[in-house]
């Protein structure tokens, strides 16, 4: 297996141990900032009603969106004015937060068109520590998602890394995480059979019927769309939601848990290295239908 190098073994904030009856608030379940047209959004569609769950985007993508969706800046306030000028008034907004921060500062084509690495981080907006406060003071748990680079430059404290291989899927796009909660990579090294091409004017249509998205949406947001796989494997292992685990090429989730601890609170048919694919009724049948 490839080297782990830059990734933490264990999450830098870690509440592995809180319940998912954190408050006694109504909340959402699941807060997608920088949401984008809808990449999580559309695997949190597949599995959670839209009343427990919200996108949050700077730019105008309510249309797109697969549910409830506030158009906010996110950055600004914890470069300029403070976390207070945020849209939100309530102590407790989600259970979860899912943060899909901008990559600008960290990908490749960046380096590029900025002329270095160096110069495409001075550009570009850096993950901040004054945003992971404001994420721990208002969700349970968080998650922030970003190419491996962020890992590398020391912005994003991942402790989980991903990729489509994993998953039998035809493409690669690696992506790190940063977690409040344990979660095991679902990575396997090899050689795609569809190749992300950020610098050539690539057909996005087969690129996008492999991740699941409309291939409509351009090709700028198709590539960027987190597949589905990637959302249910790590929200899976969160302690303060439910949602099926997907088998990997690697192993069953059964064997990392081996029937005890943090495995024991869902029922059996909750627990990955199942079948289960989006769509399917699973346990009572109230979740993924839209009420």
């Amino acid at each position: 297996m490839a080297s782990r190098k830059y990734l933490r073994e264990t999450p830098r904030f870690d509440r592995s141990h809180w319940p998912q009856t954190w408050s006694r608030e109504w909340r959402y379940q699941v807060a997608d900032y920088f949401c984008g047209k809808g990449g999580v959004g559309k695997a949190l569609q597949k599995w959670l009603p839209h009343r427990m769950y919200f996108g949050v985007d700077n730019e105008p993508y309510g249309d797109e969106y697969p549910g409830s969706f506030v158009q906010a800046d996110l950055i600004s306030p914890f470069e300029e004015t403070g976390a207070e000028h945020l849209p939100f008034e309530s102590n407790a907004i989600a259970d979860v937060a899912w943060v899909s921060w901008p990559c600008t500062a960290y990908s490749s084509l960046s380096a590029t068109y900025y002329g270095s690495k160096e110069e495409a981080l001075e550009a570009n907006p850096r993950i901040p520590d004054g945003f992971r406060e404001w994420l721990l003071d208002h969700h349970a748990h968080y998650v922030i998602e970003n190419v491996p680079r962020a890992t590398a430059v020391g912005d994003l404290d991942a402790n989980c890394r991903v990729n489509g291989l994993a998953f039998g899927e035809s493409y690669d796009l690696t992506r790190h995480f940063e977690t409040t909660f344990e979660v095991p990579d679902a990575y396997v090294a090899g050689d795609p059979d569809v190749a992300i091409d950020t610098r050539d004017d690539q057909s996005i249509g087969e690129l996008a019927d492999a991740k699941d998205v409309p291939a409509e949406w351009g090709t700028q947001s198709v590539r960027s769309a987190i597949p589905w796989q990637y959302v249910w494997w790590v929200l899976g292992h969160c302690p303060s939601i439910e949602i099926p685990i997907p088998k990997t090429e690697q192993r069953s989730v059964a064997e990392w848990g081996d029937g005890v601890g943090e495995y024991l609170r869902f029922p059996d048919d909750r627990l990955g290295g199942t079948d289960v694919q989006p769509g399917d009724a699973i346990g009572d049948g109230t979740r993924g239908i839209d009420l």
